[in-house]
């Protein structure tokens, strides 16, 4: 198994983790899965020392979800 995945698997149940899923589940939901994800990307870009999670958090409020 390659370092990514041992690392995400070992991180899987992390309380982190599951709040992205849970963003991406209020996405996917409202049909916005791939602007919340490049909006999280494009902000993490903007902001490199921004969390991954706080990312998703922003773009899932940007998008009004």
């Amino acid at each position: 198994m390659n370092s990514v995945k041992k690392h995400f698997i070992d991180k899987a149940t992390s309380s982190e983790v599951l709040k992205i899923v849970n963003c991406l589940d209020q996405a996917s939901r409202a049909g916005l899965t791939v602007e919340v994800v490049y909006t999280a990307l494009q902000t993490i870009k903007q902001s490199p020392s921004i969390s991954p999670l706080l990312a998703m958090q922003i773009a899932v409020e940007d998008w009004d979800i």
